[in-house]
C-alpha cells in the first residue's frame, strides 16, 4: 500500500515529467503524462484533478492518437466520474472506451473490465441528463 507521502511525491515527480514534456513539446510523451498523473489523482482519491487530466488526455488523443490511447484515456475518465455523483456521464465514456477498445487485440481485456463496471454502475439515476 503506498502511504500519503509517497503518493504525494509521485505526483510530484509526474507533475514534473508533465512540465518537461508540454516544454519539448513532445505529443506521445505529453499523452503518457497527462495520463499518468490522472491515474496518479485517482488512487489517491482526489476526483477534481484526476477528472481534469484524464480530460486533457483525452483531448490529447483525440487529436494525435490511436483508438486504443484514446480509449484507456476514456475508460480512466469513465472511472474517475463513476465515483462522483455524475454516473450519467460516466455512463456515456464507457460506451465510447468500449466502442474504441474491444475492436483492437490489446484492448480487449479491458473493454471487458468495462462492460463489468458498466453492469456494476447500474442505471442512470432519476434526474440526471
Amino acid at each position: 500500500m503506498t502511504s500519503p507521502s509517497d503518493a504525494s511525491q509521485t505526483i510530484v515527480d509526474l507533475r514534473a515529467a508533465l512540465e518537461a514534456a508540454r516544454a519539448g513539446r513532445l505529443q506521445p510523451a505529453l499523452l503518457r503524462a497527462y495520463a499518468a498523473l490522472a491515474a496518479a489523482y485517482l488512487a489517491a482519491g482526489d476526483l477534481s484533478p484526476a477528472e481534469s487530466a484524464w480530460r486533457t488526455a483525452v483531448a490529447q488523443a483525440r487529436i494525435s492518437a490511436g483508438p486504443l490511447d484514446l480509449g484507456r484515456g476514456l475508460l480512466g475518465l469513465a472511472r474517475t466520474l463513476a465515483r462522483t455523483p455524475r454516473t450519467d456521464r460516466a455512463l456515456l465514456h464507457y460506451t465510447e472506451a468500449i466502442a474504441c477498445l474491444q475492436g483492437l487485440p490489446e484492448g480487449q481485456a479491458e473493454a471487458a473490465e468495462a462492460r463489468t463496471e458498466v453492469a456494476q454502475l447500474g442505471s442512470v439515476p432519476g434526474g440526471a441528463r
